[in-house]
């Protein structure tokens, strides 16, 4: 019997000592919301600098990307830039090679060729498919383009695990 009465006492320690516990939290005052609004600051914060970071991107016609964009390449199979001419076809914008340079800027005629179809562009980004070179044989490659400004944008793919961040610079 003693027993028996030594474990229900200790139930009853327990249980209130628990429930002081959250009698007592419930009772205090609430600590989340000095977290929940530095959190808000933090976010608020953040905001400003998109929205800065966004006005500083601003957005292209199809008119201001067509023209003439030079890229600078770096690789072991090409050191040098090309410059592609990029034109409005068909609701589409085409890249065409225009010219081969080398790392001291001696130019020879390109053949011409598609390199670049932009199938969506909305001002400051756009997606389409690249013909990049690899090994001797050419691949189409899905990409993306993000407008940086009037006369920068980024080309990025990936094929693969094979992938890279293009800057392409208006001339």
């Amino acid at each position: 019997m003693k027993s028996s009465i030594l474990l229900f006492r200790s139930l009853a320690i327990i249980i209130f000592i628990a429930g002081g516990a959250h009698l007592f939290n419930y009772l205090s005052p609430n600590q989340t919301s000095s977290i929940e609004t530095n959190s808000n600051l933090l976010k608020s914060e953040n905001n400003i600098e998109e929205k800065s970071a966004l006005q500083n991107r601003i957005p292209l016609s199809v008119k201001d990307i067509t023209g003439k964009w030079k890229v600078v390449y770096n690789s072991e199979e090409f050191k040098g830039s090309i410059i592609y001419n990029l034109i409005n076809e068909n609701n589409l914008i085409n890249a065409y090679t225009w010219e081969y340079q080398d790392e001291n800027g001696n130019g020879e005629k390109a053949a011409n060729e598609i390199a670049l179809i932009i199938q969506e562009f909305d001002g400051s980004n756009g997606k389409g498919s690249y013909n990049i070179m690899y090994e001797g044989k050419k691949y189409d490659v899905d990409c993306e383009i993000k407008i940086i400004n009037k006369t920068t944008f980024e080309l990025s793919y990936d094929y693969y695990g094979y992938g890279d961040t293009e800057t392409w610079k208006k001339l």
